[in-house]
């Protein structure tokens, strides 16, 4: 098990080529940029086949934000990451409600990080 600290409260813990993420309460646009850099460029550089985005710090979700988990999700895709989502309170899920944000039904979502583990798990060859 292998651990990054990154900046702007940002945990890497990488497990048997796995990503878990640890996402800061509040992101900037700067953030989530910085984010979405580090965390591919560390996934392509460190072998990863899954990754669990958790977000269970997080306390607000715009629409910005959504969107660009969004993107880091399909740029994993794309590299052949297998990504869950875990966390997501319920106020947040409400507040993409009331914006009115189109859910990616694609997008793998878990209660909890055990439960993102197990569906990372289930994606293995």
């Amino acid at each position: 098990m292998r651990m990054f600290k990154e900046g702007n409260n940002t945990f890497i813990t990488v497990i048997n080529n796995n990503f878990i993420v640890a996402l800061p309460e509040e992101m900037t646009n700067e953030t989530i940029r910085k984010i979405e850099n580090m965390v591919t460029e560390k996934a392509y550089r460190n072998d990863i086949n899954g990754a669990i985005l958790n977000f269970s710090m997080v306390s607000v979700m715009d629409t910005y934000t959504y969107l660009a988990f969004v993107r880091i999700t399909n740029v994993f895709s794309l590299m052949g990451i297998h990504t869950v989502w875990v966390g997501l309170r319920p106020g947040v899920v409400s507040g993409l409600m009331d914006l009115d944000v189109t859910v990616n039904l694609k997008i793998k979502m878990a209660m909890n990080l055990e439960l993102g583990l197990a569906l990372i798990d289930n994606n293995k060859y």
